[in-house]
């Protein structure tokens, strides 16, 4: 038990009045001798411990009474109530779930609405003195306000000025850090108001770590944790998200069309009908790049294949938008697609022996990047998009790398193997840098591979570009060649298309190919952390394994790109597509900036450092006006990260179009920036992948107790009056006392006392 008001038990000291009344009365008496007086002394004896007794109750009973009229002014209370008394200032804290399905409507208002309201009523009924202190919480918490907490009209105008973010929910780092207020606080009693629509999903992101605060709330017994329902559980949201944005295995550029898929998903409990999709490149719809969707079933996904006009090289903001439901936040996804004006590959192939290189392993993988007949169209290579180059080993200079897109090193020797012929120093130092700013390497093997010299130069204890530690060599005859187990193959990666029909036939064309001659990769040695095994043979042995370096990648084939020890590029059928999925998808990691997710960590390595950088937000969604001003953030100066200077931010809560640019540098236009890099954010899609609300039963089961909840609405003000006050043991004590009193009178009249 407490007490709200401890210093009114002083008046507990006063017991002692009916006690010395009791003894005075007493002393009044003075003995006085009379003779008649021994012939009563037997009557007085018989009835004087009658008396007392009677003295001593009606003496215990007005004892009591002011015994508990003094606890009945300190107000008694449950330990577990940290109630504040009436004119008692309150340390408040109001914790809001900004996640987007606050957006959704729940009658003729949203949900946030419903609890922006709850929150000014709530905010009526603090008393006088007391402090508040308001936090936005989706995945992470954000502090909003006010700068002083006893400052009222700048909290109700945080409060009104609320939005939602694109983040999903996740009440832990909200609730733990709002626990963390209030414990800053001076007041006796602490109040936090969670106000959300109590989404499944936020609870179980981290049911444990809430599990465990919500009992450490409960066991502190000082903070009233009250959580506002702002959103009905049986109420049905319709929802549609848009999930996917896919390009087909192709590489976009300039002055064509190019297919994407665009995937819906219906993540409410009821289907669908009459949706519109529409693709927009950088923020201006396209004639004929819409599509209806006439039907999408609960749970189920559906694909719109549309196509974009590209008709500028440069990087571009692709996003497709979905129409007519419930939940607007998910309702829009961008890509960033770098459109090209060429693709630059550069070919490092071994020379045949007497013969020049133009002539070497390259000859196979060269007329493989080409649909149609090169040899015999020479007009028709120059005028395509993919430009081809081929040097020597020992040609390779660092300066071939500067205008490459992806290089392949096609059995190449490296100095360590062959003094004269291998790859230089210089070269490997230059495509290690390459790779990790977006480049892409394939490499091939071959009879001029040098097991040791390549793992020296390329491995783990060098450049760190191959993904696993060649070991050795295994061969076998054409009759029992080496094959690849198509079942082995890695979903998703470049060698499963997105499209399920290209994936059929790209995977009966792999079935074609035969093998003589591979080497053993290491799969668990020092240098195997971070590679990934693509595809394996039906032996188990890795054939294709890849290792992201920085913001590139390697693609390693334990065999040769040639006819020597196989037939792999030269399965005509196999080699075109497998080049053009190679290029695809090496050239999609070289993007600057590139799409992200809300919430996540925008990273820029700026070609020099600035004194200081800029964040530059999307346009705020209440902002109706067509200025192209958009709100900034100061970043200050980049930082060394060891190798290159680095400026990142995290300040992603809204999905759109950022910038990061030196301090003052103009916005760019589109997503064309000479000095800045651009970053398209998309909604965190688990906000929505489960829209089912917690009741309060589920609630009791995932917390192990049940909380207090309180619907947002019309009765939110005095359930949370009644709240504070449904602890307090006055009125009971009060009663009591009546009682108390009642009885007092009535003994006292009849043991005749007059006091």
């Amino acid at each position: 038990m407490t007490f709200l008001a401890p210093l009114m038990m002083l008046g507990a000291a006063a017991v002692s009045i009916p006690i010395a009344l009791h003894f005075f009365y007493r002393a009044r008496y003075q003995p006085l001798p009379w003779a008649p007086m021994k012939f009563l002394r037997e009557a007085i004896e018989q009835t004087s411990r009658r008396l007392k007794f009677q003295e001593w109750i009606l003496l215990a009973l007005r004892c009591l009474a002011i015994l508990l009229l003094a606890l009945a002014i300190a107000r008694p209370a449950e330990r577990s109530v940290a109630a504040a008394g009436a004119g008692e200032p309150i340390d408040a804290v109001f914790v809001f779930d900004t996640s987007y399905s606050m957006a959704a409507a729940d009658g003729d208002k949203t949900r946030l609405e419903r609890a922006q309201d709850a929150a000014l009523a709530i905010l009526d009924t603090l008393p006088n003195r007391s402090t508040i202190q308001i936090f936005g919480c989706a995945d992470r918490p954000m502090f909003l306000g006010p700068v002083s907490p006893d400052n009222r009209d700048q909290a109700k105008q945080l409060i009104q000025n609320l939005d939602v973010t694109s983040l999903s929910t996740d009440f832990f780092p909200g609730l733990a850090e709002a626990l963390q207020a209030a414990a800053r606080g001076s007041a006796a009693a602490k109040e936090i108001y969670l106000f959300s629509d109590l989404q499944k999903s936020g609870w179980e992101r981290q049911l444990n770590a809430l599990r465990g605060l919500y009992e450490h709330i409960r066991q502190q017994q000082k903070v009233n944790l009250i959580f506002i329902r702002c959103g009905h559980p049986e109420r049905r949201i319709s929802n549609v998200a848009v999930v996917d944005i896919a390009l087909h295995a192709t590489i976009p550029h300039a002055n064509t069309r190019v297919p994407l898929d665009v995937t819906l998903k219906n993540t409410g409990r009821e289907s669908i009908r009459g949706l519109r999709v529409a693709l927009e490149i950088d923020g201006q719809a396209t004639k004929g790049d819409a599509a209806q969707v006439d039907f999408i079933d609960a749970g189920e996904t559906a694909k719109v294949t549309l196509t974009g006009s590209l008709q500028e090289a440069g990087l571009r903001l692709v996003s497709a938008r979905v129409d007519g439901d419930g939940i607007a936040g998910d309702n829009i996804l961008y890509r960033v697609i770098h459109v090209r004006d060429k693709v630059r590959i550069l070919l490092v192939a071994h020379p045949y022996a007497g013969q020049p290189y133009t002539d070497a392993g390259d000859w196979l993988v060269r007329w493989a990047f080409f649909p149609f007949d090169a040899q015999r169209d020479k007009e028709k290579i120059e005028r395509y998009f993919i430009e081809v180059e081929s040097v020597s080993p020992k040609d390779a200079s660092p300066e071939k790398l500067a205008k490459a897109d992806v290089v392949y090193l096609l059995n190449t020797p490296t100095r360590t193997t062959d003094p004269l012929q291998g790859l230089s120093p210089a070269f490997i130092a230059q495509l290690k840098e390459f790779v990790r700013r977006g480049g892409g390497l394939v490499i091939g093997c071959g009879e001029a591979v040098n097991i040791d010299g390549y793992n020296r130069s390329l491995g783990v204890q060098g450049a760190g570009l191959l993904p696993l530690t060649i070991t050795g060599v295994r061969q076998t005859t054409e009759a029992t060649p080496f094959t690849p187990a198509i079942d082995s193959v890695v979903v998703p990666s470049v060698l499963a298309p997105p499209e399920e029909g290209q994936r059929q036939a790209f995977h009966n064309w792999l079935r074609r190919v035969t093998l003589t001659k591979m080497v053993e990769l290491d799969e668990t040695g020092p240098g195997s952390q971070g590679a990934q095994v693509l595809l394996r043979t039906t032996d188990g042995q890795p054939l294709v394994a890849s290792r992201v370096v920085g913001d590139g990648e390697v693609i390693f084939f334990a065999t040769s790109l040639d006819e020597t020890w196989g037939r792999l590029m030269s399965e005509g059928a196999l080699a075109a597509p497998l080049n053009m999925y190679l290029l695809a998808h090496l050239t999609s990691r070289k993007v600057p900036g590139g799409t992200r997710q809300a919430g996540d960590v925008l990273t820029w390595y700026p070609p020099q450092p600035e004194a200081s950088f800029e964040l530059i937000l999307p346009r705020p969604r209440r902002d109706k006006s067509v200025s192209p001003e958009r709100p900034r953030i100061k970043l200050g100066p980049g930082k060394w990260d060891g190798e290159r200077w680095m400026v990142s931010t995290a300040e992603t809560l809204v999905a759109g179009e950022y910038a990061i640019v030196p301090l003052g540098a103009a916005a760019p236009t589109g997503l064309m920036s000479e000095t800045g890099v651009v970053f398209a954010v998309n909604p965190d899609l688990r906000e929505t992948e489960n829209l089912q609300l917690a009741s309060d039963s589920e609630l009791e089961q995932l917390l192990g107790a049940r909380p207090t909840v309180i619907p947002a609405g019309a009765g939110t003000e005095s359930a949370v009056r009644e709240r504070r006050t449904q602890g307090e043991w006055t009125e009971y004590v009060l009663v009591f006392l009546l009682f108390l009193l009642v009885g007092e009178a009535a003994w006292a009249w009849f043991c005749g006392q007059a006091w």
